[in-house]
């Protein structure tokens, strides 16, 4: 199936720029939709349709900082569920690995993760469509800093930006927003921060309210999952068996009542291999489990269906650049038990 984002996306844009009623009411049309289809809040439209909306959203407000003014103007209403549920995480670092997990409840396309090296903590957004617009590339990492910002009731100190287009769009309001290098051209969109930032509570956070909505969260992730990509069907499916071991493309296949061939040409249309979601599963799930610090280092790779403890940490050195006794280290040094 197509790939899809949440109209909740292109609110922030069309605040600023809002595209020419006329000229989205063609382009929804063409696809089949209608205007109204911009004001429901559950409604999600095609990758290349909400792209279409955006371009047409820039060429209206002719502001070539666009991303990071709509970025600098997001509310809790265009985040949904996902908001309520990341805002009552108990800290930053955990809110944001919350933030990755239902990333895909907002876009498709959009992969987040934490990365942590001795006193530098990143939050990268990797986009899975090529080249996104420069005006997107700087809304993420806007939102990123605005969202950290409320987390800690305050502003928090920035390292480095990092975007993936080569020309800054506006290097005086990169200035203003940010107070910190931007370098371009980079693999990835990220925001870094220092260490400290990922350790800082979270402002008013309430762990019932958290579980309520963590809860919703899945729900909707589940649901989304049950009727969109042969990808998200994969990573379900990964996700449920991953303590088993089997979990090869053979076996997918099996389950999704296909062949190994059929679904390697299906995940190749929607831009990704079995290899890369696997490999996507069990980094996010090894994070997670380092940082819940209840399940051994031997546990975790049991349940991440590796043959062994080496194999795991051969597997998260290369994730990290570190094996995960001493990523756990680097925990408790960090910070204090919870």
């Amino acid at each position: 199936m197509t790939s899809t984002v949440s109209v909740r996306m292109l609110w922030p844009f069309m605040r600023l720029g809002a595209p020419d009623a006329g000229h989205a009411s063609k382009v929804l049309e063409d696809a089949g939709l209608n205007i109204g289809t911009l004001a429901d809040p559950d409604a999600r439209i095609p990758t290349l349709l909400g792209r279409q909306l955006l371009l047409a959203a820039l060429e209206k407000s002719s502001d070539p900082a666009l991303g990071l003014h709509a970025g600098e103007r997001i509310e809790s209403a265009d985040f949904g569920v996902v908001h309520h549920a990341v805002r009552n995480c108990t800290d930053v670092r955990r809110a944001l690995l919350c933030t990755a997990r239902y990333l895909r409840l907002l876009d498709d396309n959009v992969v987040g993760s934490l990365l942590e090296e001795g006193e530098r903590g990143t939050w990268q957004i990797e986009n899975l469509v090529p080249r996104p617009l420069p005006a997107v590339n700087d809304f993420q990492v806007t939102v990123a800093l605005m969202t950290i910002n409320h987390f800690l009731g305050r502003r928090a100190k920035v390292l480095e930006v990092h975007v993936t287009h080569s020309v800054a769009t506006d290097a005086t309001e990169y200035a203003r927003v940010f107070r910190a290098p931007v370098r371009f051209g980079t693999e990835h969109n990220a925001l870094v921060v220092p260490r400290e930032v990922l350790d800082a509570p979270v402002a008013h956070a309430n762990r019932e309210l958290f579980s309520v909505f963590d809860h919703r969260a899945q729900q909707l992730l589940d649901e989304l999952a049950q009727s969109d990509s042969i990808a998200a069907k994969v990573r379900q499916l990964l996700v449920k068996h991953l303590d088993e071991g089997n979990v090869g493309i053979a076996d997918s296949a099996h389950r999704l009542h296909m062949s190994a061939a059929t679904l390697r040409r299906r995940l190749a249309e929607e831009g990704t291999t079995h290899k890369d979601l696997l490999e996507q599963i069990r980094r996010e799930v090894a994070l997670h489990q380092l940082h819940e610090r209840r399940l051994s280092v031997g546990q975790i790779a049991f349940l991440l269906g590796f043959s062994s403890q080496s194999a795991f940490g051969r597997a998260f050195r290369r994730w990290v650049g570190t094996t995960p006794l001493e990523y756990r280290a680097q925990l408790r040094t960090s910070r204090p038990a919870s």
